[in-house]
């Protein structure tokens, strides 16, 4: 059984982190959409919950806030102790990732 309330958890969490992102950078909200070719209001919705965050949403506004995907998910997934030191080799952030993916069930399981 899904923990609906844990995903949207998640997802408000995820959406705090880049609104606070935005805001890190000075934009706003609008000029991403544009420089996205999206419609108007389309971030500010997802941001706000209004409309349900995918992965392309996600995506989307990384790129628009010039983040590289493992960056974004670094930044996002990594724990207190790990901010402090130095980045991991590419694998083992590659299998963080693909774990997150797993877990939140935007990728199928393969059997072992």
């Amino acid at each position: 059984m899904r923990d609906r309330s844990r995903y949207q958890q998640e997802t408000v969490r995820v959406a705090a982190l880049l609104r606070e992102e935005i805001r890190r950078q000075g934009v706003s909200i609008r000029s991403l959409e544009q420089k996205m070719g999206v419609g108007n209001s389309i971030f500010q919705k997802v941001l706000t919950g209004r409309i349900k965050m995918t992965l392309e949403h996600l995506l989307a506004m990384a790129d628009a806030l010039g983040l590289d995907w493992p960056t974004f998910f670094r930044l996002a997934y990594a724990g207190p102790a790990e901010e402090s030191k130095a980045p991991r080799g590419e694998d083992e952030l590659e299998e963080k990732v693909l774990a997150v993916l797993y877990r939140y069930g935007l990728l199928p399981r393969k059997d072992v």
